[in-house]
């Protein structure tokens, strides 16, 4: 994992700047516990357009707000083009953002919420 497209830390130091190390944290956490809801309601058996481009829209927005660069870019990507999309496209454009979320929880659990930072 390439730690430079996913992360963008002058984003986060902004936001710890802002609201003080503790309340930055908190709010990650936050991002981390909501997001897989959004990702149930993407991978819904039935998928359901409209909600799944507000699912991704508030990704897109969320990961932004923390550095998250590479997951805000696959949401918006989901966004944008999923009026487009077929099916099978659909599903796949949602798994990558699922991963890259996997990724990013994994990333912010082992580097953004230990006291050090």
């Amino acid at each position: 994992m390439n730690e430079a497209l996913l992360f963008d830390p002058s984003v986060f130091r902004g936001l710890c700047s802002e609201l003080g190390n503790e309340d930055a944290a908190e709010v990650l956490q936050a991002f981390l516990a909501d997001t897989p809801r959004k990702l149930a309601i993407m991978i819904s058996d039935v998928p359901d357009r409209p909600s799944i481009k507000r699912a991704a829209h508030s990704i897109k927005s969320s990961a932004a707000i923390f550095g998250f660069a590479k997951l805000s870019a696959l949401a918006r990507d989901l966004e944008s083009g999923i009026e487009g999309m077929s099916a099978p496209q659909l599903h796949d454009c949602v798994e990558t953002v699922r991963q890259a979320f996997e990724q990013t929880a994994e990333f912010a659990q082992a580097n953004l919420l230990q006291p050090a930072y």
